[in-house]
């Protein structure tokens, strides 16, 4: 005549519920808020999620209005992570009136989470679809699945949270399957591992389950001597943190100690704590119960008029219409009160009425696993007409494919073939191009080993030439003049003849100045001597005194610099032409001579003033002087930049490397 701890736990939830409502509902408000204006995807879905969870029960049209906002988000975004929530709700929806549709859906979602091994979030989603398809199962007596399920959630909560609270969830569930099966030794086992679970970290909520389900199993256990301390200990961490579902709880299961141990007046100062907590939180069903439960120890106690007088209460609170346990609960105190107050006929009927009851719960138990059987019977059978649709499907796709191979393959040979084909052909034009540029190369280092030669040859020609014009018909040119004055202190001569006698001498004096600047053009003894920046200055100098153009000469970093012999002579003969072709063609007044020197690279800029040119016509140009130049900075891998208008005079600029 004693109400179970299990169906207790489910009348608890309940008052919890009703409880806190108000705070919920601000709760829940604030969600939506959030939601209107949530645009990240992820976020507003899991929102969406969370709602639709929370308001399944109040409110089932909202949280369907969820399920359909979060399919059509994976829908536009194509992603399969929101599909999967979309059935994790629509499957929790479900779970309270149609538990068989839940499990289809709470299976696809976990089909679809599964392939997010690494992602947390996906992983403790498929730990919650095994402890609602436990809860799915245990609602239908299928209590051996139950388990199953709750065990292969603890396995999915362990690989990626093992200190996750909803580990104490597990336990609970599992402990009371085992002890509605009157497993009470497991269901001890189960509630004494949530409670080490529990002790392992700082959360007082947890350490509160723990201890409220080891002791409740106990007590059912009816081991309820021990039990009743960690009740107590359940109780006080209820009321530190005010959850009034446990600190109820708590009461209750030692009521129902205090009941079985026959203690029934400690029972009854328990339940009617029990009933005055109900009236205050105004929970209806609670209220009903207690007074059932206080009927039931009167009635122990032979005190039938005041059992008959909960009776009663309970009666006005309950619809005793329906066959369940409570209503058979009420007929069975009932009897033993008319057998107390001597009313045997009443007595007779009640308890007649008991049987009528006890027989239609045990069928309407049958029918409903029956009807759960044969509905998760159909729902196999559909999913493995699916599967093998699929499974004929991808045989005609593997077919298909095999067939599409076996084009692919034929068409990737020809392709292949091609392919060695152009690269057989590029490869030849390639090492076609790469043998006439190795000839062009070739040719080129013919022609500046040419250049080269001719230049050096040129050069010690040049060389040679001066020193036969300065040592030698100088010598002699110098040698007749001393001869000539020698002699014109011992002759006799007439005035006209002493007159053409001093004008030869001038014509000698300056045929020995014309043959001493042929060979210092031909050779400058500055440049063998002093070095580039010498020469250069003192070739600008000569221009300047001639008046043939004014020069300007600068330096940067040549003074003094240690250059090879033929690069300086190449350089000095480079900017002699260009002056050259300053005086004879550009009509100038001055020119601008820059020689610089930084690092490696030697600058050479030469600018005028003249009347410029059509750069174009260099090309066509077929004159000596611009072919030496050209060909010197070949010679010396350099590059040369003219740039000039006709009116506007031109500028040379040279860069060459050491």
């Amino acid at each position: 005549m004693r109400f179970s701890f299990y169906f207790s736990c489910f009348m608890i939830i309940m008052l919890f519920l009703v409880a806190n409502a108000t705070a919920q509902k601000e709760y829940e408000d604030s969600i939506r808020t959030r939601i209107k204006v949530e645009k990240n995807d992820s976020e507003k879905v899991r929102m969406l999620v969370q709602l639709g969870n929370r308001v399944r029960f109040s409110d089932t049209a909202e949280s369907w209005r969820n399920y359909q906002e979060i399919e059509k988000i994976a829908s536009e975004t194509g992603n399969e992570f929101f599909k999967g929530l979309a059935y994790f709700l629509k499957a929790t929806i479900y779970l309270a009136n149609q538990p068989v549709q839940s499990i289809s859906n709470y299976e696809k979602a976990i089909q679809i989470f599964s392939k997010y091994p690494d992602n947390r979030r996906a992983m403790l989603t498929i730990g919650a679809c095994y402890i609602n398809l436990g809860l799915v199962h245990n609602s239908s007596n299928d209590y051996e699945t139950a388990v199953y399920y709750y065990l292969k959630a603890e396995d999915a909560y362990l690989k990626i949270d093992p200190r996750h609270s909803d580990l104490s969830i597990i336990y609970s569930n599992i402990s009371i399957t085992y002890g509605t099966i009157n497993k009470f030794e497991e269901g001890i086992y189960y509630s004494k591992k949530g409670l080490d679970w529990a002790k392992k970290g700082k959360d007082k909520s947890s350490l509160m389950v723990g201890y409220y389900g080891y002791g409740g199993n106990l007590v059912n256990a009816k081991k309820g001597d021990s039990g009743v301390a960690y009740l107590d200990t359940a109780k006080m961490l209820a009321t530190e943190i005010n959850d009034l579902n446990y600190v109820y709880s708590a009461d209750f299961m030692k009521a129902m100690y205090y009941y079985n141990s026959k203690q029934y007046r400690k029972a009854i100062e328990y339940y009617s704590r029990l009933l005055e907590f109900c009236r205050q939180n105004n929970y209806p069903p609670g209220m009903a119960n207690n007074y059932l439960n206080l009927a039931a120890c009167e009635a122990e106690l032979k005190m039938p008029k005041e059992a008959a007088k909960h009776l009663d209460s309970s009666a006005k609170i309950f619809d005793y219409s329906e066959y369940n346990t409570s209503k058979q609960m009420y007929f069975e105190n009932y009897a033993e009160v008319y057998r107390q107050l001597g009313q045997f006929d009443k007595a007779f009927a009640y308890k007649d009425s008991v049987g009528v009851i006890k027989d239609s719960i045990y069928r309407a138990d049958n029918i409903k696993q029956i009807e759960f059987r044969q509905a998760r019977y159909s729902y196999e059978k559909q999913q493995n007409d699916i599967k093998q649709l699929e499974d004929e499907k991808e045989i005609q796709r593997l077919d298909l494919k095999q067939k599409s191979t076996i084009n692919y393959l034929l068409i990737g040979g020809a392709v292949i073939l091609l392919v060695i084909i152009l690269l057989t052909f590029r490869n030849y034009q390639q090492n076609k191009k790469l043998h006439q540029q190795r000839i062009a190369e070739l040719e080129t280092e013919k022609k500046l080993a040419a250049t080269e030669a001719v230049l050096k040859g040129e050069e010690q020609e040049r060389s040679r030439l001066a020193k036969d014009l300065h040592d030698g018909l100088g010598g002699m040119l110098s040698g007749i003049k001393y001869s000539l004055n020698t002699m014109k202190g011992n002759l006799v001569m007439t005035p006209e003849n002493k007159l053409s006698f001093e004008r030869s001498v001038d014509m000698l004096d300056g045929s020995i100045r014309e043959m001493r600047r042929v060979a210092h053009n031909m050779m400058p003894e500055a440049l063998v001597k002093f070095g580039l920046d010498v020469a250069l200055k003192d070739f600008c100098t000569d221009i300047n005194q001639s008046g043939a153009l004014n020069i300007k000469y600068q330096s940067i970093g040549v003074e003094g610099a240690a250059l090879d012999q033929t690069l300086a002579i190449t350089i000095y003969r480079i900017v002699q032409e260009l002056i050259n072709n300053t005086i004879k063609h550009a009509g100038a007044s001055s020119a601008i001579v820059q020689v610089s020197k930084n690092g490696d690279q030697i600058s050479v800029t030469v600018e005028d003033d003249g009347k410029g040119f059509d750069t174009a016509l260099l090309k066509a140009s077929k004159g000596i002087g611009w072919s030496n130049i050209q060909n010197r900075i070949e010679f010396l891998k350099g590059t040369m930049d003219v740039q000039s208008t006709p009116g506007e005079g031109v500028s040379v600029h040279i860069e060459l490397t050491v």
